[in-house]
């Protein structure tokens, strides 16, 4: 699993666990040992200083609670006019912390080394360690931020469309989504988000778009020679390569709509607006006639032979069969005179044919 994919589930977790803890309907003896948060660290800074407020997230959490947050959600970080923060890498969500009157924005990402210009070649032993989420405060605004809610069964219809694919699918079970971790111990696999009644449908959805993920890895990956994928001309992989792309982009979909189900407000509705932009349209790829044909560089300067003519090709192969008639017969009376000569005759085929 790529660690973008495990930071944008820890984020999800966080989010919609963080939502029930606030509004007091889930302990945080319930789920802070979640084994989607094994082998990382959630750190909570300051912009302004870079100071470090919360070093784990259950003291972030208890101190917003003690403040009077009464729900966290997230957000593309481009939808609130967050542009990318220089020090920092992978800032493209944002959480709102949601107060009675205002709300606080925290950036997700990690922090990249002021002396990491790349201008030194050293190995790196940080790859060996734990995961680091950095969530740096930005601001705080007035007024109150809207949260669509989202219709799953609306949304489900609609990835089944643009995938031509049945959503949800009898592949997956219907439980809970519960994602990959790095932790073995049953008591730590619990679900990815809080779902219940008509939202438990998320689960559904999200474990579906995860399966076809993983089929669409091992259908295009370059070492199964037997997949399709790789007998198909460009237009055909062209078109499963954007298919592809499509259905990543509906994994973020889901996966931002299934972190806000705890948050959403109930007057409001996502309907078919994306919280996320699509991929770009397919480009259609030049049609194979309008290519030019690869040079056969075998024929390049060799003279072409003459075009021989119906009735010379018939006298050629006539003739042929005669001279080999002829040919035939006379050694037919050789070899009964002298039948030892049939061993001369016998002995290069039997070798040609060992030899193959």
């Amino acid at each position: 699993m790529s660690c973008e994919r495990e930071s944008i589930q820890r984020q999800v977790a966080l989010v919609s666990h963080g939502s029930a803890f606030l509004r007091k309907k889930l302990a945080l003896e319930d789920w802070y040992q979640h084994g989607i948060f094994f082998g990382a660290r959630l750190q909570f800074r300051d912009r302004s200083g870079n100071a470090l407020l919360a070093d784990d997230f259950p003291l972030w959490l208890a101190t917003l609670a003690q403040a009077g947050a009464t729900r966290l959600s997230l957000h593309p970080a481009t939808g609130l006019g967050i542009a990318a923060l220089p020090a920092m890498d992978w800032s493209r969500h944002v959480v709102a912390v949601h107060f009675p009157d205002r709300y606080q924005l925290w950036a997700v990402g990690k922090e990249r080394a002021a002396w990491n210009d790349g201008s030194q070649r050293v190995p790196s032993a940080a790859s060996h360690a734990g995961d680091v989420d950095c969530y740096l405060y930005l601001e705080e605004r007035p007024g109150v931020l809207e949260v669509p809610h989202t219709d799953w069964k609306k949304l489900a219809a609609g990835i089944a469309a643009d995938l031509a694919a049945p959503v949800p699918s009898d592949a997956v079970p219907a439980a809970p989504f519960c994602a990959e971790t790095r932790a073995s111990a049953e008591w730590a696999r619990m679900p990815l988000f809080v779902a219940h009644g008509a939202d438990s449908l998320a689960h559904r959805v999200l474990a579906t778009l995860v399966h076809k993920q993983g089929k669409f890895a091992n259908d295009t990956n370059s070492k199964n020679e037997n997949s399709s994928y790789h007998y198909m001309d460009e237009a055909g992989a062209a078109a499963m390569q954007h298919w592809g792309e499509r259905l990543d982009s509906w994994v973020a979909e889901v996966l931002l709509r299934a972190a806000n189900i705890g948050s959403a407000t109930a007057t409001q509705h996502a309907g078919a607006r994306l919280l996320q932009p699509p991929p770009a349209p397919e480009q259609a790829p030049v049609a194979p006639s309008a290519r030019a044909a690869p040079l056969n560089l075998a024929l390049v300067g060799a003279a072409q032979p003459p075009a021989e003519g119906k009735w010379t090709r018939r006298i050629g192969l006539a003739a042929a069969i005669a001279v080999l008639s002829v040919l035939v017969v006379a050694v037919s009376h050789i070899i009964v005179r002298f039948p030892w000569l049939a061993v001369l005759v016998g002995l290069p085929l039997a070798l040609m044919r060992q030899k193959k």
